[in-house]
């Protein structure tokens, strides 16, 4: 039995121990424990059942750890509150420094990053445990909402001189706009944060920052899991190791495997085809083409 059998075989006993109730009734309606014959989990139903069973819905495994830290997506009648026992928050920041690994973090590296903090998820907060726990130096330059912040934020970038510089897409042509012409040998990379389905058009990196480093991808589907999948130096995404993913009417569904709040062939809505393993670049495991 291969590591990720034997892991569902201990997640569908564990549905049935613990139990969770929102996945026993679904199991036991489906009349299979055979993932890919069970019905994909939607938001709308992860929203309907936080609502009625407030605060958390009714996921969670009976014997789960108490919730440690809490994080949001969407808004008004889309809020979806998310939360994090240790055993979650320890399995995030897990597949957090295994993509960062991956993409060749180090110890003692400087890893800046201009994502929000509160309760926005992913956000500044859990890649500054992650950065942590690899050791590293983990650089918060806040979220850049104005010309003033871009500002500082160089002014912190060019005196830390961060590796690597983790973006969101969004606010980085504030930043880039800010950019005090320089030569930065040291730079030697950006990671772009791209959060569920929402298209992402990459901009332009300003021939003033003097970057003539490496560029990757990171895929959050903040539901599921922080770190679903990185960009390699070929274009391929790769899964996680422990995310079961599979492609849906050309959609990616996602299991996310260990933890307190299971979540089965969850529907990202991310656009995805599956590509050849092992990838070109030599890295095993599930590999995804992204639209």
């Amino acid at each position: 039995m291969t590591d990720e059998a034997t892991a569902l075989c201990a997640l569908f006993a564990r549905i049935q121990r613990a139990p969770s109730e929102f996945y026993r009734e679904r199991v036991a309606a489906a009349g299979t424990e055979e993932l890919a014959r069970l019905p994909l989990t939607t938001r709308a139903e992860l929203v309907r059942d936080q609502l009625a069973h407030r605060p958390h819905g009714s996921r969670r495994f009976a014997d789960a750890g108490h919730p440690v830290r809490a994080g949001s997506t969407g808004s008004g009648d889309d809020l979806l509150v998310l939360t994090w026992s240790a055993a979650d928050l320890a399995r995030e920041r897990q597949a957090g420094a295994r993509m960062l690994g991956r993409l060749g973090a180090t110890a003692g590296m400087r890893i800046a990053n201009t994502l929000p903090g509160a309760l926005v998820t992913p956000g500044s907060l859990l890649l500054g445990d992650v950065v942590e726990d690899l050791s590293g130096l983990d650089v918060p330059l806040g979220a850049i909402e104005s010309d003033a912040a871009a500002k500082q934020a160089w002014e912190l970038v060019d005196r830390v001189q961060p590796d690597v510089l983790v973006l969101d897409p969004v606010a980085a042509p504030r930043l880039f706009g800010a950019t005090p012409p320089a030569s930065r040998p040291w730079w030697r990379g950006i990671v772009w944060l791209r959060r569920g389905a929402t298209p992402m058009a990459l901009p332009p990196v300003s021939d003033a920052t003097g970057f003539t480093g490496w560029q990757r991808t990171w895929l959050a589907v903040p539901e599921a899991s922080s770190f679903v999948a990185h960009s390699c130096r070929d274009g391929g995404f790769h899964v996680d190791d422990a995310i079961v993913a599979e492609i849906i009417d050309g959609h990616l569904a996602l299991t996310p495997l260990g933890g307190d709040t299971p979540l089965l062939r969850y529907a990202s809505g991310v656009r995805a085809q599956l590509c050849p393993s092992p990838c070109t670049c030599g890295e095993p495991g599930t590999v995804l083409a992204l639209d």
